[in-house]
């Protein structure tokens, strides 16, 4: 008997419990992923001292170094889901991201700062792995799109809640007479204490072992060798292609916007006369804005997906993405609250994709080995902020709305992509059904 979280139905085995405490999974692990990013600029600028004119590079530099963790590592980590179970890599993986904040404002010069970020980056290889797994195995398939759907809400609620307290906590602790240093090290330590506790809670709360749909896959565990041929092999499927180039995409923008959002309010706000830490509050409610409005979005969405073929969905989620992105080449800063509207329908069509890849993949990923073809799906998402991060450092020092634009155009070319598949599936379907007949 399979149980139920309000309209949203489990999958066998899944209890309540377990449930709840992946949503609360959702809310912190992003919520301190993408505070890390947020506060960025804060600690290069208060920490290090490094120029405004320098820091896209930097800022770049570093998500670059830890997406080549993540290529490295994602691909093992999902083929350990499937080994050894889920919760040991959530558990590990939470631990090592508390260990990288905490010693992250120590650094004392650029070659500390990216040893320590490495050590950060192994952890979110885990979880970014962990969670992109866990959304598949947790929701019956008839509530699939819901249940993804709240995943995003509960991801955008910890973008938001992190992006106040770490957006604001640095010059409140300054107002008390903190210096900036001393003000970057307990906002970083107290991210970091919110992580200890919560891999505690995830150890109690999580299911144990491995998903099973049978007797058959209790009895026998596929090799590794059997995982990594699968991961593979799964790429001929057109759907799970288009999911793996999408989630190429939704890791990149997700870290474009998390990475320069807040870097060019630093960097324009620098311009105004502004400091660091007001040019982060000046900006957060700018995110708070953008992640609540994006949160009705993702439910609406959600419900839409439950409705529609799930390529319809990607389709109308990169055509909302090549909109959303090309506006920003009208967009002077982000401390211009009249470019909101802008910034709105970026962060909508950003947890849209998230929501219609994580929904396809979900669909198309056989149960067995939907850890290695998930994991998979995040070497490709790795490859989607490499890429990202490694050119959009440049182009913005050249230009801020430089990351922004080149969103724009993996956008299109998805768009297109999705239509082409979109169609070929219909025609397919519609050939089945006349053979039959």
């Amino acid at each position: 008997m399979t149980e139920k979280i309000g309209p949203i139905f489990l999958a066998k085995g899944i209890s309540k419990t377990n449930a709840l405490t992946y949503f609360y999974a959702c809310f912190i692990c992003i919520g301190i992923l993408a505070g890390m990013n947020f506060v960025q600029g804060y600690i290069l600028t208060v920490v290090l001292d490094i120029p405004m004119g320098g820091q896209g590079t930097v800022t770049g530099n570093l998500a670059f170094l830890q997406e080549i963790i993540a290529i490295l590592l994602i691909g093992p980590f999902g083929i350990l889901c499937d080994r050894i179970g889920r919760k040991p890599v959530f558990v590990t993986g939470t631990l090592l991201i508390s260990l990288g904040l905490a010693i992250y404002p120590y650094a004392s010069n650029l070659t500390e700062l990216f040893i320590f970020r490495s050590i950060f980056a192994i952890g979110a290889a885990c979880l970014s792995c962990v969670l992109a797994i866990v959304v598949g195995d947790y929701p019956a398939e008839k509530s699939r799109g819901k249940f993804v759907s709240v995943h995003s809400i509960l991801n955008a609620f910890g973008v938001l809640g992190f992006a106040i307290v770490l957006g604001n906590l640095p010059s409140i602790l300054e107002s008390n007479g903190y210096e900036a240093i001393d003000a970057a090290k307990t906002t970083m330590l107290t991210a970091a204490i919110v992580g200890l506790i919560s891999a505690f809670i995830f150890y109690k709360g999580l299911k144990g072992g491995v998903p099973e749909d049978s007797e058959e896959v209790a009895q026998s565990k596929p090799g590794t060798k059997e995982l990594i041929s699968v991961g593979l092999k799964s790429i001929v499927n057109p759907k799970i292609a288009l999911a793996y180039g999408a989630t190429f995409l939704a890791r990149a923008d997700v870290s474009i916007n998390g990475l320069f959002i807040s870097q060019w309010a630093i960097t324009s706000g620098y311009a105004m006369g502004l400091s660091p830490s007001e040019s982060i509050g000046k900006v957060v409610p700018v995110i708070v804005a953008t992640n609540l409005i994006s949160m009705f979005w993702a439910y609406l969405f959600g419900v839409i997906i439950d409705r529609i073929d799930r390529v319809h969905a990607m389709v109308i989620a990169m055509g909302m993405g090549f909109v959303s992105y090309g506006l920003v080449f009208f967009v002077d800063s982000p401390l211009n609250y009249s470019n909101l509207p802008i910034f709105i329908s970026i962060s909508c069509s950003a947890i849209g994709t998230v929501i219609a890849t994580a929904s396809l993949i979900g669909q198309e990923a056989p149960l067995r080995q939907r850890g290695t073809v998930i994991g998979f799906s995040s070497f490709f998402g790795a490859i989607g902020i490499l890429v990202a991060t490694a050119i959009g450092g440049r182009l913005f020092d050249l230009s801020p709305m430089g990351p922004f634009l080149l969103i724009a155009s993996i956008n299109a070319l998805l768009f297109i992509a999705s239509i082409i598949i979109s169609i070929k599936s219909t025609n397919g379907t519609s050939k089945n059904s006349s053979l039959s007949e």
